[in-house]
């Protein structure tokens, strides 16, 4: 009987969710593209304030999840921090994705919006999307969660 504390178990579960995320992702981003939505159309401000919305609520529960998670720290079971870090380096990945559909909304309102707002929404973007792959990832959780929390409160300010 397999050990189902091993290690290799966890991976295997990791490789499995790894790559049902990525088949979600494609079959979304294929039917939006057959909805006739295109990511870099200009939208109407009602539909982007109403996104704007949602997208921030989703950028506070995501703050939230890594402040939390630069708190708790590395589990001690090799399986358990293994899962751990997958569970970080998708929360990353998922910031990273929501400030990129925030970027394109703000887009939609731009020059209404300042564009330093929309260049540090960009910007921090792409930063968490390198982090969710380096190395290092955990090393400055608490710090990424600020400056997330920040941005978030400085486009709700601008928004509001």
């Amino acid at each position: 009987m397999r050990d189902h504390t091993h290690p290799a178990s966890a991976f295997h579960a990791v490789a499995l969710v790894a790559a049902a995320r990525a088949a979600l992702n494609t079959a979304r981003a294929v039917a939006d593209r057959r909805a006739g939505r295109d990511a870099s159309a200009q939208e109407p401000e009602g539909t982007v304030r109403t996104d704007l919305d949602a997208l921030l609520a989703e950028l506070a529960d995501q703050t939230v999840r890594l402040r939390l998670r630069a708190v708790v720290g590395v589990p001690e079971a090799r399986a358990a921090a293994l899962a751990q870090a997958f569970e970080d380096r998708v929360l990353l990945d998922d910031t990273a994705r929501t400030l990129g559909r925030v970027h394109q909304k703000l887009l939609s309102l731009y020059p209404a919006v300042d564009a330093p707002l929309v260049e540090a929404v960009r910007v921090l973007g792409g930063a968490l999307g390198r982090r969710a792959v380096a190395d290092d990832y955990d090393r400055q959780l608490g710090r990424v969660a600020e400056r997330l929390g920040g941005l978030a409160d400085r486009l709700g300010e601008a928004l509001g």
